[in-house]
């Protein structure tokens, strides 16, 4: 690469100017069965038998819609083995964001090396996902599917980034693994962007609703910064404590007593609906990360974690 390039590519990180850093990377679409899915469900009248049909086929996306609607998540009176039966019972919501789980993580690329844990990833999204969701219930009980599918894939540009501009982006994830701060500061105090802008950008190609794009790009934002943008009475707020909790690869104390912190000034809740949020995570996550086929890894101790310090005086 010639001097005059190595410059510009550096100019584009600095900037954050998305367009420039992805033109000339193939984004990993979202299978075709997938996005044929999600255009009948996004309808203003999806047809169930045209979804039915989608999903029977494609086999992975089919036995995962089974399994989902026969976990403790749903407890079924009797199992469920018919897709139509289980679509009815999911409702469209549960189904978009079954597929879009499953789909990205097959679709999102692996960086090579060890600087990447796949699998402490992905938990560490669903443990985000799960939390947001239960934190939303208060405020926001319309919107839970939409909280867990936008908090799933909060984090999706971070692989990405480590594929396609890994000269730039490898040190920030090695700094931040030897630091106590969150990842997103430390993306912010080398370019002056965050992965959660990059995300929303990748998403935007994928032709997400525009609000899921703006929750995603601003989930890791202060809570002046969310009033600031009028949208202190919508989902980025518990797509926001959440991201504050610690990563599976770094349980960390402090982390988990300013996520309690926030939940209580952000969404007014006391530290009893606090810790019964909590619960309903530990009762779920663990059956949730096994059809992912994930490990708890830390996760329960996390969320352990986040019970202490709500029942900590000091």
């Amino acid at each position: 690469m010639g001097l005059f390039d190595k410059i510009r590519r550096h100019a584009a990180v600095a900037r954050g100017d998305f367009d420039t850093m992805f033109k000339d990377v193939e984004i990993p679409p979202l299978p075709a069965a997938v996005s044929q899915l999600l255009g009948e469900i996004n309808k203003p009248d999806p047809d169930i038998d045209q979804l039915v049909k989608l999903i029977s086929a494609s086999p992975e996306i089919a036995a995962k819609t089974i399994q989902t609607v026969n976990s403790s998540l749903f407890s079924p009176r009797l199992p469920v083995a018919d897709i139509k039966r289980a679509v009815t019972l999911l409702g469209l919501k549960n189904i978009r964001s079954i597929a879009l789980a499953y789909s990205t993580m097959d679709a999102l690329p692996r960086p090579p090396g060890k600087l990447f844990d796949h699998s402490a990833f992905w938990s560490d999204s669903l443990l985000q996902a799960a939390l947001a969701r239960a934190l939303a219930k208060k405020k926001f009980s319309n919107q839970l599917e939409e909280v867990f599918t936008a908090s799933l894939l909060a984090d999706l540009a971070i692989p990405v980034l480590l594929c396609v501009w890994r000269d730039y982006y490898e040190p920030v994830i090695g700094e931040w693994n030897q630091s106590i701060s969150h990842l997103s500061v430390i993306e912010r105090e080398n370019f002056g962007w965050d992965h959660a802008q990059a995300g929303a950008w990748i998403i935007q190609s994928w032709e997400f609703p525009e609000e899921m794009v703006c929750y995603l790009g601003l989930h890791n934002i202060s809570m002046d910064q969310i009033k600031e943008a009028g949208l202190e009475d919508t989902i980025v707020v518990p797509m926001a404590i959440a991201a504050m909790a610690p990563s599976v690869l770094k349980p960390d104390s402090d982390f988990s007593k300013r996520t309690f912190e926030s939940a209580v000034e952000w969404l007014a809740i006391d530290g009893q609906e606090f810790v019964e949020c909590i619960k309903e995570v530990k009762e779920s996550l663990g059956e949730i990360l096994e059809m992912f086929g994930l490990s708890d890894r830390d996760a329960s101790r996390i969320l352990n974690d986040l019970i202490a310090v709500s029942q900590d005086p000091d």
